[in-house]
């Protein structure tokens, strides 16, 4: 793998000396698309956990509920490279489960979830969870995030659901790197599942890229590039060392900071300057090039920064995250879970479980109890290393 690394490298320097299209047919060849149109509503990050602290129910915007902890891709970062067990299929929750965690959510005040997996769209009739979840009252917002491999598919029957935004992981547009860092997929069905979105009617895309030294710190400007001329959101993530991966190296070496990008980014195509906060509540800090073409005039699309290791935002956390099985998670790093599966399932709760959450009259009640308790394990900065795969937790 790090052979084909450092051999696609040159390749993708020798590309960076012109823009490099969003999108491309099978061939993989420039395909011009006027198909973004304007944002259609931007929403500022709630003020209530700077207010109130991240341990206070209320200040709780968004879940994250991971569907399954399998995927069609193997990406170096996320998974290690021997064998996975994955769960049985029998210890997922439900669609109907999953919907009355939602329903509990939602008496919290909380209107944002964004469906994650592994791979959501591996999970059998996704689809249907959508339309499951789109009818409960108080849904605000209903997003997800995918590696796009098979929105060529589903990008349709999302959309017809209720689905309201994606967001496509892509950490490279280098069809062999690609093919290194995922361990054998095709990049060209990424940008097909890309266009069938837009094509669906999947309005200002967002791509994250999650930004790691000497694997693809080459490509940020041409990542950057992107948002000249197309109405989309390209995100650089921080590496974040969680449970087993097979990058190769100390974290150390593959760690690279905000302020490493952006400089990068700045070199290439000029100063960045702030823009308004993108749809959702995500803890990204949003930019736009400021005169990409020398014309006085910015760029059409914006570029963020989660910057979770250099710059932690733990004080203005606003999510949890339930995963594939049902624990109800307070952070991404640390520990801190609540058993909700046996709850949902009338099955015993462990003694410490059942003392917190007391004897509730019903599952919704006892639901209710446990997303308060959930809360209370955030951390007042999350630890350096995470505990668990990004596949279980759902990033």
């Amino acid at each position: 793998m790090r052979h084909i690394l450092r051999r696609s490298r040159k390749r993708v320097n020798r590309r960076l000396v012109r823009p490099i299209p969003l999108f491309y047919n099978v061939a993989v060849t420039a395909v011009a698309l006027p198909v973004f149109g304007p944002v259609e509503s931007l929403s500022a990050p709630n003020p209530l956990a700077s207010e109130t602290g991240p341990r206070d129910i209320r200040a709780v915007r968004t879940l994250r509920i991971s569907v399954t902890d399998r995927c069609n891709f193997r990406c170096v970062y996320c998974m290690p490279e021997e064998k996975i067990d994955w769960l049985p299929r029998e210890t997922l929750l439900s669609y109907e489960e999953i919907a009355a965690v939602v329903r509990a959510a939602v008496r919290h005040g909380i209107g944002g979830f964004k469906l994650t997996g592994g791979e959501p769209l591996v999970r059998h009739d996704l689809p249907a969870l959508v339309a499951l979840l789109r009818g409960v009252p108080g849904v605000r917002e209903l997003s997800m995030t995918t590696n796009g491999a098979l929105l060529d598919e589903y990008a349709a029957p999302l959309k017809a659901a209720g689905l309201d935004r994606l967001t496509v992981s892509l950490d490279t547009m280098d069809p062999d790197r690609f093919r290194a860092i995922t361990r054998g997929a095709d990049i060209r069905r990424v940008w097909a599942g890309i266009r069938a979105a837009v094509a669906a009617g999947f309005r200002h895309p967002k791509i994250n890229c999650v930004a790691m030294r000497g694997i693809n710190d080459d490509e940020y400007a041409a990542f950057a590039r992107l948002t000249i001329d197309h109405d989309a959101t390209v995100r650089f993530i921080e590496y974040m060392p969680l449970g087993r991966t097979a990058l190769g190296g100390e974290y150390e070496q593959r760690f690279i900071a905000e302020t490493d990008i952006r400089a990068r980014i700045e070199a290439a195509l000029g100063p960045l300057t702030p823009a308004d906060h993108d749809a959702g509540h995500g803890p990204a800090c949003v930019f736009r090039l400021a005169d990409p073409r020398g014309d006085g005039h910015p760029g059409r699309g914006r570029i963020g920064f989660i910057s979770a290791m250099s710059k932690p935002f733990c004080s203005t956390c606003n999510r949890l995250r339930l995963t594939a099985e049902g624990q109800l998670r307070s952070c991404l790093f640390d520990g801190g879970e609540v058993e909700l599966r046996p709850i949902l399932r009338g099955e015993p709760l462990r003694p410490a479980t059942h003392d917190a959450l007391g004897d509730s009259n019903s599952i919704a009640d006892a639901l209710h109890a446990a997303f308060i308790r959930c809360v209370a394990f955030k951390p007042e900065v999350h630890g350096y290393y995470g505990n668990r795969q990004m596949s279980q937790i759902g990033g």
